[in-house]
């Protein structure tokens, strides 16, 4: 009877136990961690759709994903995000392409100030460009999205800036492409990226920025600024990238991959609908702050063009023709896609 009880306490055992392995081998496939980064001040619109997005996947992933969420650069800074993404620091991550000048030579032309609209268009522009070109400088991330800021200008502190010469020997901030133009139209150029820039102008360091109304809005800047110049010819986007680690979307199960997939297709509308609303936010904030709005004529327009312009559009056509990239379809393209908004 011993011998029998003992067997049994040995069955007994040995399927709680196996039945305990599998329960935790299963829990351990059903979750997984997803890390994403964020950069945009906590509570500002950008800050929430990237977190809307992991409390999405979670949902939809229906209890095999967990996200951990860090904003306002708490992970990674600005400058920093797509590389943290290649190497795994995040998971996921939100990138402005002109924050790595030279990083990606073939969509540095979407970093061109050449009209660029107010709206969602340039999202929609931006996500159009990768599918025709579907460029190999991206491929090592599993791109989720782009989106674009709608047209960006020029904002100052004290001087308005009417006419070319106004510009003269303004300090102002700048990033990527436009570090360039604002050298070409007069002004001295500080390159640094956006969360940089409130103490900057408070300090004195920077006389003014270029930026897009949003961004005066969600980090504060506008607070120091008394003019806004439009220029609707030189008006530029910063386009970001939203990205997964590679490693970690091959490691993901068929199904959450395609989850994945399915929702970076649905918020490129969110992300350029959001665009829209936030700009025309940020500017209406301006205005009732007496921000004076500053308008170029046509002609003054084709001046800052001529002189700013169009000789980053040559540059970039040499460049791209001096590495045997198709710069001039990637100009084309853009160009004709630009007028089609206006």
């Amino acid at each position: 009877m011993k011998r029998i009880r003992m067997i049994h306490l040995l069955v007994f055992v040995f399927f709680a136990v196996t039945c305990m392995l599998a329960t935790v081998s299963f829990a351990d496939e059903k979750v997984i961690t997803i890390k994403i980064a964020n950069w945009f001040p906590v509570g500002s619109k950008h800050d929430l759709i990237l977190q809307e997005w992991g409390k999405d996947l979670e949902k939809r992933a229906g209890g095999k994903v967990k996200v951990n969420y860090y904003p306002a650069g708490t992970l990674v800074p600005a400058a920093q995000s797509y590389d943290a993404v290649v190497k795994g620091i995040a998971d996921v991550g939100n990138h402005v392409l002109g924050y790595t000048m030279g990083r990606f030579p073939f969509s540095q032309v979407l970093d061109l100030p050449i009209g660029w609209p107010q709206g969602p268009e340039a999202t929609k522009i931006a996500n159009d460009f990768y599918k025709k070109f579907n460029p190999k400088e991206f491929d090592d991330v599993k791109v989720l999205l782009f989106h674009g800021q709608p047209g960006g200008y020029l904002h100052t502190k004290t001087r308005p800036v009417e006419k070319l010469e106004d510009a003269k020997g303004l300090k102002l901030r700048c990033f990527g492409s436009n570090a360039k133009f604002v050298g070409l139209i007069g002004a001295a150029p500080v390159a640094m990226p956006m969360p940089d820039v409130y103490d900057a102008l408070a300090k004195g360091v920077v006389d003014g920025l270029m930026s897009s109304y949003e961004a005066l809005h969600n980090f504060r800047t506008g607070e120091h600024v008394k003019y806004s110049t439009e220029d609707v010819s030189t008006a530029y986007s910063a386009v970001f990238i939203v990205m997964m680690n590679k490693k970690k979307f091959a490691s993901l199960p068929p199904d959450v991959q395609a989850i994945v997939d399915k929702m970076s297709v649905e918020y490129i509308d969110k992300y350029g609908k959001l665009w829209a609303d936030i700009t025309k936010e940020g500017k209406d904030w301006l205005i009732k702050r007496g921000v004076k709005i500053i308008t170029l004529s046509k002609e003054e327009q084709a001046r800052w063009y001529e002189k700013g312009s169009k000789p980053l559009v040559d540059a970039y056509l040499k460049d791209a023709k001096g590495k045997g990239l198709p710069g001039d379809e990637a100009v084309k393209f853009l160009l004709d896609s630009i007028r089609k908004y206006h």
